[in-house]
């Protein structure tokens, strides 16, 4: 039975990265931020509000048609009346606190005249029930320094764009500490403002990745070094997690309409019942509908002991054969595992294939 709740999980998710694209979001307006960050609050301390403010950067004026929040839990209003060239306007973000304690990250969609693709603003925070300290609020510790996870995980990037992300980190020390930041991966940046952190007090950190400095497709992992008052601590690195899509952001709508388009004759496979140790192998076969060369950037899996053989391309109305090995030793019951194939057609840049199955011993 979980077999086939992880097949109907799994082949939502499977839709919704099969339609998901990356396009290059408007160049008619600027924002002062894309992400407020409200940090720790009470529930009981009511509504809580921020604004982001936006500048007319075209030749025309602009209309913010409508703005969309992802929950009910947030009221966005913004300015009606157009904005003329050089000129801003806003958008002033409240969010509810009521809906009990819990991390938050909504998104906020505004909807600009003459773009077809909208603009996405984020707020996020901590939501809690009771006063806590601040090695409560910031658990995962980096010698004097403490975060409030482990990881900082930026998401969806399209290939050759910089994200950004702010968090919080704290000195729950007794001490002053200095920050800075050492053997950093390539493209990453991360600066602290304020660098210099007294006992008890929080700092913000800003988590730069720059993809164009290397190709890379799928989930990657960067690291950088604490330097912490002028020594490097080596005993743990702060880790920072990207998923890198193929960039559309250049495509003309004729190249869109003429792209490749990946369409697989099965997604599933179900290997039975087999016993701890066997090797699973599988094909599937994928013919690529569109007009121009499909490029599989990229095949990974979550499962560690999953292998793949696959083209690097498939020319139009063409197949190709993507073929999976799964090592079933120290496995035992039910096994599901997601593979995911990076590409570059704009329709599907990412779509799954699904393999299940029951392990015995």
């Amino acid at each position: 039975m979980r077999r086939y709740i992880f097949l109907s999980i799994s082949s939502a998710i499977f839709l919704f990265l099969a339609g998901e694209k990356l396009y290059s979001q408007t160049t008619k307006i600027e924002f002062d931020k894309i992400v407020h960050d409200f940090g720790d609050i009470m529930l009981n301390s009511g509504h809580h509000s921020c604004k982001f403010t936006f500048k007319n950067t075209s030749h025309q004026p602009v209309i913010i048609q409508t703005v969309i929040s992802s929950c009910g839990c947030t009221n966005p209003v913004w300015t009606k009346s157009p904005v003329l060239p050089g000129k801003t306007g806003t958008i002033d973000v409240t969010f509810l606190n009521d809906q009990g304690p819990y991390p938050f990250d909504k998104s906020i969609t505004v909807y600009i005249s003459g773009e077809r693709k909208p603009f996405s603003l984020r707020i996020k925070g901590v939501v809690h029930d009771r006063p806590k300290t601040l090695k409560e609020l910031f658990p995962e510790q980096f010698g004097d320094l403490s975060l409030r996870r482990g990881v900082i995980d930026l998401g969806n990037i399209a290939q050759g764009e910089a994200k950004s992300e702010t968090t919080e980190i704290a000195n729950t020390s007794g001490k002053d500490v200095n920050i800075s930041f050492t053997n950093l991966s390539q493209g990453l940046k991360i600066v602290a403002n304020p660098s210099s952190i007294p006992p008890g007090k929080k700092s913000q950190l800003t988590v730069t990745l720059n993809t164009a400095s290397a190709k890379r497709w799928g989930n990657n992992e960067y690291n950088a070094t604490f330097v912490i008052n002028g020594t490097a601590h080596h005993k743990r690195e702060l880790k920072v997690r990207a998923n890198i899509r193929d960039n559309f952001s250049t495509l003309t709508k004729e190249q869109v309409e003429s792209a490749p388009l990946p369409m697989a004759a099965s997604s599933s496979f179900d290997f039975g019942k087999v016993k701890a140790g066997t090797l699973v192998n599988t094909t599937f076969t994928v013919r690529n509908l569109g007009r121009r060369d499909l490029i599989l950037h990229k095949i990974e899996s979550e499962e560690s002991r999953v292998s793949f053989k696959y083209p690097s391309k498939i020319e139009p109305g063409k197949t190709g054969k993507v073929e999976i090995s799964l090592n079933t030793t120290d496995d035992s019951g039910d096994k599901g595992v997601i593979v995911s194939v990076i590409t570059n057609s704009p329709s599907r840049p990412v779509f799954n294939f699904i393999i299940t199955g029951q392990i015995s011993k």
